[in-house]
């Protein structure tokens, strides 16, 4: 998977993004990501498409091993798509 994942450290309720490297918007400056909570299929929790760009922002670099794993399914449920 080509993705740069983040986590803000609960600073927002879209705690998490995922980057979409292989989907740039504006090569090298934009690309489309998801932006969500630990529960992204949880009526209240967050899970939204949306353009980002990189920067510290974004909060900490992660793994995309230590997303939470409704996080994880989400991701791989739009890579799969």
């Amino acid at each position: 998977m080509n993705i740069k994942c983040y986590d803000n450290g609960d600073k927002t309720a879209d705690r998490y993004t995922v980057i979409y490297l292989d989907y740039p918007r504006y090569p090298g400056k934009i690309y489309q990501a998801v932006a969500m909570s630990a529960q992204p299929f949880h009526p209240q929790g967050v899970g939204q498409h949306v353009t980002v760009m990189l920067g510290r922002h974004l909060g900490k670099r992660i793994k995309f091993q230590d997303l939470p794993l409704d996080c994880q399914k989400l991701v791989k449920q739009d890579l799969e798509g």
